[in-house]
């Protein structure tokens, strides 16, 4: 016979571990406190231009107004990444950490991308290059990039792809590696060891950027083509998320922090040395890849939300960190998309140089 209580004490030691705010802010949802407990954000199940999602850290509950998406970290994992309720409850034994005491879930360590094994390495890589060849035989996604302005040797020097749900497993069905693609979360467990059918690909109908560490792939994360159904928008593999761009700042004097990943991708084709945490979250144990960095330039959103993230951003690099101000209600990829988008940031960038020389002076 099933003892309830101690079900019911599994579950609530797996969402204490797991806390609502920063598994939606790890995810990319960007929040801001509208009252003590309150959080507020624009929910990633809907196209949403007007923040109706409400978290509710009391409770634990998320609740969106406009789509009417309800329910606790288990379900918002399920609901994001596609995944049963056994599956939801695995994934985030996986990346918790227990919080005064054990949880009876399996406790395997949040996978770390930075440290993949061989076997993991070559997947990955076949799934980059797999992605990067769909990519040039899909016009929609091609014209989605066009759309965002998205140069095409930005296309190619980030190593874009697009994921058309099949091809993965069909290949590594014939070379072997399903077992690890499944491991890695790029397949879905079911129908592994069937001869028929092919297992579900977690990024299946997304542009995919890849996060590329010394000419290898390391992780993976994917945007949806439209924004008119309840998939979220962005999905990534799971674990502890790396530093996308990370590469492109090591040893630079100044380099550029783009709030997301369009956003990063805009900077790229303006040539400039820049990384995303793909949010507004950036852990402080993993900022030594910009000890070199003498400035740090955010380009955060030009919107309340951005100007809070860039207050925090503030206090944590000090006299390193240098605000480039966005036009209002306009993130970077917006502003490239403009008419001589280009040459206003260049000139906002300018100003920013200028009143940080200034401050210098007079210190």
């Amino acid at each position: 016979m099933v003892d309830e209580s101690r079900a019911r004490l599994d579950l609530a030691a797996l969402k204490l571990n797991n806390p609502l705010v920063c598994l939606l802010e790890g995810s990319g949802v960007r929040l801001r406190r509208v009252g003590p407990g309150k959080w507020q954000g624009l929910c990633p199940f809907h196209e949403d231009r007007h923040p109706s999602l409400l978290v509710d850290e009391q409770d634990q509950h998320f609740h969106c107004f406009g789509c009417g998406a309800h329910g606790d970290a288990i379900d918002f994992v399920m609901r994001q990444e596609g995944v049963g309720f056994l599956e939801a409850c695995s994934r985030l034994a996986r990346s918790s950490t227990p919080v005064g005491g054990r949880s009876d879930f399996p406790t395997e360590r949040k996978r770390d991308w930075e440290r993949l094994s061989l076997d993991e390495q070559v997947v990955m890589d076949t799934a980059a290059a797999l992605y990067q060849s769909n990519l040039w035989h899909e016009q929609q996604a091609l014209e989605y990039l066009r759309g965002r302005r998205i140069a095409g040797r930005v296309v190619r020097a980030c190593g874009l792809g697009y994921a058309d749900g099949h091809s993965l497993a069909a290949y590594l069905r014939r070379t072997g590696g399903l077992e690890i693609a499944q491991e890695l979360g790029l397949l879905a467990k079911s129908n592994l060891t069937k001869s028929e059918g092919a297992p579900r690909e977690l990024l299946a109908g997304r542009i995919v950027v890849p996060e590329v560490r010394g000419g290898h792939t390391a992780w993976f994360i994917g945007r949806r083509l439209t924004d008119d159904d309840k998939a979220p928008k962005y999905l990534a593999l799971s674990g502890r998320r790396p530093m996308l761009g990370q590469d492109r700042t090591i040893g630079q004097k100044e380099v550029f922090l783009c709030e997301g990943i369009f956003d990063y991708l805009t900077a790229v084709g303006w040539g400039l040395p820049a990384f995303s945490p793909c949010g507004t979250h950036l852990p402080s144990g993993r900022l030594q890849f910009l000890a070199h960095a003498k400035t740090i330039y955010g380009l955060f959103d030009g919107d309340k939300a951005g100007r809070e993230a860039d207050a925090r951003f503030a206090l944590a690099f000090g006299e390193r960190w240098q605000t480039v101000p966005l036009p209002e209600g306009c993130d970077l990829n917006d502003l490239g998309q403009r008419p001589g988008g280009a040459a206003e940031f260049f000139g906002l960038l300018a100003q920013a140089r200028g009143a940080g020389e200034g401050s210098g002076e007079g210190g």
